[in-house]
Formats: C-alpha cells, sequence, structure tokens
C-alpha cells in the first residue's frame, strides 16, 4: 500500500486484525464476531457504522483501507461511492474468484475478479462446490496450507487506486474469468514480481495473530504524528449534516436523528 508518512488514514471494515497505520477504525458490526477470526480490536479512535453511509465528512481522510469488505455489502456502487468521498486514495483486497469457488463463503454476496486494472463484481451464487473441505485443509493440511500461502495472488483479489474507482458490476449470466483462455491462464500462473519471498510469508502466517495485534498496539503508542479527532472529523451517516456530541450520544442537527455513545465508540447503526 502506498501510504505516505503524514497520511491520516481509515481502515473499514477492521475487525479482529486493524492495520498497524491505520488512524481511525470503522466496522459495522463490533458485537458479532461471525465474520472475522477472532475479537473486534478497539485500541484507537473506531466508530460502529455501514460502509455504504459512512458518518465521515468529505475527504475527511488522505487514504483508506477496505480488506475483505467489498464482497460482502449490498449496494457495491453506493459502497464505492462513499469510498471516493470521504479519500482521494485507497486499497482494496477480496478474495478471488478462485478463492471463492474453493472456498465458498455463503455470507459474500458479491464475486470480484481484477481485470486489466478494473475490479469486476458479479452477483455471487452461493453455491459452495466443495462445502468446508478447503477451509478443513487450510488448518490441517501443511501442503495446502503452503501453497495457500506461496500463491496467494491466486486466492486475493488486492487493487489500489487514486480518485477513482474503475469497476464494473456484472449481469449475473456474465464473468470475468474464463478458464478455458489461454491468456487467462498464462496470467495467474505467471510468476508476479510483486508476490514476497516465500519464506517471509511463511514465517507471517506462522506468528499468532494475538501477538500481531499486540505488536501492531504497541507500535502504535510509539507513533508522534498528528491526526484529527473524531470530533472534527464526524458527520451524520444520513444526510452528512453537523453533529453536536453530549456524554451518551449524537445529535445531527439538520435531520435530527441521534446516535449513541457506548463504551466510547459512536454507533451509527
Amino acid at each position: 500500500m502506498n501510504i505516505r508518512p503524514d497520511d491520516f488514514v481509515l481502515e473499514i471494515g477492521s475487525g479482529h486484525n486493524p492495520k498497524a497505520r491505520s488512524d481511525v477504525l470503522c466496522d459495522k458490526f463490533i458485537g458479532d464476531d461471525e465474520q472475522r477470526g477472532g475479537a473486534i480490536v478497539t485500541d484507537r479512535p473506531m466508530v460502529e457504522a455501514d460502509g455504504q453511509c459512512l458518518p465521515f465528512a468529505d475527504r475527511a481522510f488522505d487514504y483508506v483501507i477496505c480488506s475483505h469488505v467489498l464482497e460482502h455489502v449490498k449496494d457495491p456502487a453506493q459502497f464505492i461511492a462513499e469510498l471516493e468521498r470521504v479519500a482521494s486514495r485507497g486499497y482494496i483486497e477480496t478474495p478471488s474468484e478462485i478463492g471463492e469457488r474453493i472456498y465458498g463463503w455463503h455470507y459474500h454476496n458479491w464475486v470480484v475478479n481484477l481485470v486489466d486494472g478494473c475490479l469486476m463484481l458479479r452477483k455471487n451464487e452461493k453455491n459452495s462446490q466443495f462445502g468446508q473441505l478447503f477451509h478443513r485443509l487450510a488448518l490441517t493440511d501443511k501442503h495446502w496450507k503452503r501453497f495457500h500461502i506461496t500463491h496467494h495472488h491466486l486466492f486475493l483479489v488486492q487493487y489500489e487506486w487514486e480518485e477513482k474507482i474503475d469497476y464494473k458490476i456484472l449481469l449475473e449470466h456474465e464473468s470475468a474469468l474464463d478458464l478455458e483462455c489461454h491468456d487467462t491462464l498464462d496470467r495467474l500462473v505467471a510468476s508476479d514480481d510483486n508476490v514476497q519471498n516465500e519464506w517471509v510469508l511463511l514465517l507471517k502466517s506462522a506468528v499468532p495473530r494475538r501477538i500481531v495485534s499486540r505488536a501492531k498496539s504497541l507500535l502504535r503508542k510509539n507513533k508522534s504524528r498528528q491526526t484529527k479527532t473524531l470530533q472534527e472529523i464526524l458527520v451524520c451517516p444520513q444526510c452528512k449534516g453537523e453533529i453536536t456530541w453530549e456524554a451518551h450520544s449524537l445529535h445531527c442537527k439538520t435531520c435530527e436523528k441521534s446516535y449513541r455513545i457506548v463504551d466510547g465508540i459512536p454507533r451509527f447503526r
């Protein structure tokens, strides 16, 4: 990710393993761990909100990280418009169509491919061919786990954008992945110059997530960079109007909606 030293960074769907560089976290389900790999991390300014209605002012951030969220949303066009509204640059990561076909997450609404720099989204048929087989292998079979780690570019879409996100929503019968096409196969199996050394990837995978999360928290405590406060950047997620703060609630001056503050976290859901 091309994050500059002074960038103010938002992470959407930060979940149990937020990036160390993220300054503000946003998650839709703070109290529900069903669709993530562990308990929510709240070690920095955070809000609970739907990514399709973000409670942040226009261009409040320099960079927005959106990792494994786009495939979950109901309306990707609205979600993408919100990303472009709150930041000028960002990073999107999702499972690839190959990853979806093999693992078959039932709660993903969209299948995503990256073709010539354009995100191609198609409604997920949610017809898992292999059930939980490869989920089990990822946990128990060292050979499959190693293959997945060393060939992670097959299983992931990684897309960095500036100003505009290039995307297309396909019809249900359309597909952006033709595995009978020699050019497609050549592209998929070609060595990726950006793929890190496989031993580095394997070492990273061996470190328990709790240790990774703790290390990230310690790194953040040592930062002296100036950042904005939530009071400076929050707006009403519905009308984008100005809000006022009270001890346990927020109020929109324009549409008169009220929102709770629970355990110090603004809740916009």
